[in-house]
């Protein structure tokens, strides 16, 4: 999902990149309440049939389930922010707060597009000042990554076509 503003009283534009949900964590704890109900009746009537070792490996079976989801979860609250005004690019990366903050200089700033290599992979969107690099936006589809170009093109066109400052 892509959040694009750009604010012409300070010339800046703020661009707000997050992966698709699909499910909320709600609707994974009921999901992995049924599979726990499910899997424990069966250990359970095992369990009193004299097979007390499946008991064990449904808890085992249960607990990486809910770490799995956990962690995929997790990952979708991946935020990316793109702040840029005439000097500046900010990057910053995080789930609860920025983890990754970068501040570039604009002027030596520039994305590149590559494209897949295969039809399997998606294209990337690359990030590079001076001697460093990052993906932007890896969690995206190509659509969005095609939207995300856009945006970018008309940001720096706006922040380029303003008038200069007086110092």
């Amino acid at each position: 999902m892509i959040s694009c503003q750009f604010d012409d009283g300070e010339t800046s534009a703020c661009i707000v990149l997050r992966p698709n949900r699909s499910w909320t964590w709600r609707a994974n704890v009921y999901f992995i309440g049924s599979l726990m109900a499910v899997s424990l009746t069966m250990a359970a009537v095992f369990s009193a049939r004299g097979f007390w070792m499946i008991l064990p490996f449904t808890v085992l079976e249960i607990s990486v389930l809910t770490a799995c989801l956990y962690y995929c979860v997790r990952r979708t609250h991946t935020t990316e922010v793109l702040r840029l005004n005439r000097d500046a690019l900010i990057f910053e990366r995080g789930i609860r707060r920025p983890v990754l903050h970068l501040e570039l200089e604009r002027y030596f700033t520039r994305f590149f597009v590559r494209p897949a290599h295969h039809p399997w992979y998606k294209k990337r969107i690359e990030l590079k000042c001076r001697d460093r690099a990052l993906e932007v936006g890896e969690f995206l589809s190509d659509d969005e990554k095609d939207e995300l170009v856009r945006d970018l093109r008309q940001i720096i066109h706006r922040l380029d076509s303003l008038p200069p400052t007086a110092c």
